[in-house]
């Protein structure tokens, strides 16, 4: 039995050999568990997961009735691995929700970028230096209702007398006479919300006094700045010539 302590197995040929071979086994049954772990771990990461995937930016403030009314997200499976984390694959996740920021192209839609709908959320989205202002009642023809709806953006045209110019580019709409203010569970109010710079909210209220609006949907990106002017009868039709 003497012979057969390790110390004695070391010390011959045939001990070096028998130890030689078990360590092989050893590491050989290791590798086998290590390999089945990372298989499993590879399978588990490339298994296809449904998420919604933001097709065009989604600006601040975008109800997730708006969004799914638009179809501004499509549905796609990219692999679990790639998933961010609390991802939306339903898109019923989306009623009663507005985007606490903006959501840019290609973006995972996930519970972080949603905030749930409260009373007064009209206030959070005038921050600063921006104002809420109301506008006189619009027919379709003047407000593209109800095609123009929360979280567009429109081009803001005025007439007074027989002259049209542009009031103010690229305004926010925050709420339509058919839809509440994103986030909002407050009524309907009836008329077109809009956003604008202190320094501006006069003039919106002189010309709701005095004139008539027009508003002109903007791209929902990729715009080209607008250019101010006037249009008077004397201007109007095209002359030869020009541009």
């Amino acid at each position: 039995m003497e012979n057969l302590a390790p110390s004695r197995l070391l010390k011959t040929r045939q001990g070096t050999i028998v130890i030689g071979i078990a360590a092989a086994v050893l590491a050989g049954i290791l590798l086998l568990v290590y390999l089945s772990h990372y298989r499993s771990s590879v399978t588990g990461s490339s298994e296809p997961m449904t998420v919604l995937v933001a097709k065009r930016l989604i600006p601040k403030g975008t109800s997730g009735e708006s969004i799914a009314a638009k179809n501004l997200f499509v549905v796609t499976t990219i692999p679990k691995g790639q998933l961010k984390v609390n991802a939306i694959s339903d898109p019923a996740v989306l009623r009663g929700t507005f985007t606490a920021d903006a959501i840019y192209p290609r973006q995972q839609l996930t519970t972080a970028e949603f905030t749930a709908a409260s009373v007064g959320a009209l206030a959070s989205q005038v921050s600063g230096v921006w104002r809420a202002v109301a506008l006189p009642a619009l027919d379709a023809a003047h407000g593209l209702s109800p095609l123009v709806q929360a979280g567009d953006r429109v081009d803001v045209y005025g007439q007074l007398g027989g002259t049209i110019g542009l009031v103010l580019p690229n305004v926010l709409v925050l709420a339509t006479p058919t839809e509440a203010t994103p986030g909002s569970t407050a009524p309907v109010s009836g008329t077109y919300i809009l956003r604008v710079p202190t320094g501006k909210a006069p003039k919106f209220a002189y010309m709701g006094q005095n004139g008539t609006f027009w508003l002109v949907l903007r791209p929902g990106h990729g715009a080209v700045p607008t250019q101010p002017g006037f249009v008077t009868a004397s201007n109007t039709f095209l002359t030869q010539g020009a541009r």
